[in-house]
């Protein structure tokens, strides 16, 4: 299934590739392109990031849920969620 993101980062990266503008015209001349928000498609992987960085430094895992929270302006109960699977990860995967 083609997702929303794989089609924006198909349009940057002809963007990216191409040698003038005129060249996009020609190709999304009128079209509405949609861009994912940071929150749906890289806020999750940071928090992962900066809580595994965080327990690799020492920070006991709460100091680290609440100290990210804070950060990203989210409720401690979401960045558990968030981090849970890397916290308890499962015996089946």
């Amino acid at each position: 299934m083609i997702t929303t993101v794989d089609i924006f980062e198909e349009f940057f990266q002809k963007v990216k590739q191409s040698e003038s503008i005129s060249d996009i015209y020609r190709e999304y001349g009128g079209s509405s392109i949609y861009v994912p928000s940071y929150k749906s498609v890289c806020r999750n992987e940071d928090i992962l990031k900066d809580y595994d960085n965080a327990i690799t430094n020492g920070e006991t895992s709460s100091q680290a849920i609440r100290r990210i929270a804070n950060e990203y302006d989210l409720s401690v109960s979401q960045v558990y969620a968030i981090t849970k699977d890397v916290r308890e990860p499962s015996l089946f995967d």
